[in-house]
């Protein structure tokens, strides 16, 4: 047994290192490059541009910017933006769906590119999903409690490239740190006796989507951790047991629409939306595109959405 666990220790170094490089490769420059836009004016010289857009969806003007950051930046990014925006539960719920649908669009782009998941287009594939989302929420979604002030309470410190550089270095870290979890957990569960029992047992769930049961697992990290530290096991699968290249193209675009679906819920429901309405929403949304994409092999005139060419050594 001990044996064992020190095997899959081992052989969780190399993937870990490997997909670790994937990662950082894209988030650092990018989180650079993300700060220095902010710093120089340049978000907020664009953000007017898009102003017209808000009132589609039922948000005000200011959100424009809360959509840029948290398309460039991450949830957490997005949620500092309205500290001084006084906005529904409706308008933070419409703000759930948007962004948990396209957010972090530079890194995680990045990430699936790098693993030959996807190609650019998808981001812009996930913008154009999450508008429409937001336009048929603001249509059918009634007004959910009064207006919410997100308190200012956590603004920053002064801005300093130290600090920054600091809070990306430890954020590198953490990244490291859960893709070897993820993988080195990967490796554990491959010596469980009773994994197969159980992937047998949960495989109705993928396969009422169109995705094989052996891609099972990947979905489910995908869905409940998200892009960047579900990468991890896409790159295990892809390299040891083989993704086909349809369980890959409909598990990125499930992924895109619904990943880590319950900490971002949970962070927008925190500041006054609705859990409900934001996780039923983007389920219903994943659920419906990859069930179309899936009938009778469509994706496969879908490429253009951002899917991936077909590789040789891939088989569907």
């Amino acid at each position: 047994m001990i044996n064992n666990i020190k095997n899959a220790f081992l052989g969780s170094l190399k993937p870990t290192f490997t997909v670790s490089m994937l990662m950082l490769k894209v988030f650092i420059p990018l989180s650079i490059l993300t700060v220095l836009l902010k710093q120089f004016g340049v978000l907020d010289l664009l953000a007017p541009v898009f102003a017209p857009l808000m009132s589609i969806i039922g948000l005000p003007g200011e959100a424009a910017i809360t959509l840029l950051v948290g398309f460039t930046n991450t949830i957490y990014a997005s949620l500092a933006t309205v500290s001084a925006i006084e906005l529904t539960g409706r308008q933070i719920t419409i703000l759930g769906v948007v962004l948990g649908i396209a957010h972090s669009l530079f890194v995680e782009t990045g990430i699936l590119t790098n693993l030959r998941m996807a190609t650019i287009g998808i981001a812009l594939f996930r913008i154009v999903v999450a508008f429409t989302a937001g336009i048929v929420l603001n249509l059918i979604m009634p007004e959910i409690g009064g207006t919410v002030a997100l308190a200012a309470a956590h603004q920053g410190e002064p801005f300093t490239w130290t600090g920054v550089l600091v809070q990306i270095g430890i954020t590198s870290v953490q990244i490291v740190g859960i893709i070897f979890s993820i993988t080195f957990g990967y490796e554990l569960i491959s010596l469980w006796k009773g994994a197969d029992k159980f992937r047998e047992r949960v495989s109705f769930i993928p396969s009422s989507l169109g995705i094989s049961g052996k891609a099972t697992a990947p979905w489910i990290v995908g869905f409940l951790v998200g892009i960047t530290y579900g990468a991890a096991l896409f790159y295990q699968f892809k390299e040891k047991q083989g993704l086909s290249h349809k369980d890959a193209c409909l598990i990125t675009v499930f992924i895109c629409l619904a990943h880590a679906m319950i900490e971002d819920t949970v962070l927008f429901a925190v500041v006054g939306g609705s859990l409900t309405w934001i996780f039923v929403t983007r389920m219903i949304i994943a659920v419906l595109v990859v069930r179309l994409l899936a009938a009778g092999d469509l994706y496969r005139k879908c490429l253009w959405i951002g899917l991936p060419a077909e590789e040789k050594r891939l088989k569907a």
